[in-house]
């Protein structure tokens, strides 16, 4: 049996991969649908492929256990905050300086 921290920690780990590609494959589709033929099949493939990769990796993550999703839920959270602030579009004033 493994320290429950370190199954914690491990899951909280797996949580940001899963946000990574989570909100990866979101920022993907956004950049790609001005430019795609079908941007509503983009739009819509995108989701359910993203959705169902998560829910999946969430399921084998929990294992069993309220813990392991909380904290890969908290790794998610952390991804998608520091997306939002890196991908974040400059205010001009910004820009120029």
């Amino acid at each position: 049996m493994t320290n429950p921290t370190f199954q914690i920690l491990l899951a909280f780990l797996a949580g940001t991969a899963i946000g990574g590609f989570f909100f990866g494959g979101l920022w993907w589709t956004v950049r790609r649908i001005a430019t795609s033929e079908r941007p509503a099949c983009l739009t819509l493939a995108s989701f359910v492929v993203r959705t169902a990769l998560a829910v999946t990796a969430f399921y084998f993550v929990m294992g069993g256990h309220w813990e392991r999703i909380a904290s890969a839920l908290l790794g998610v959270l952390l991804v998608r905050i520091l997306m939002v602030r890196h991908l974040r579009p400059q205010p001009a004033w910004k820009r120029d300086v």
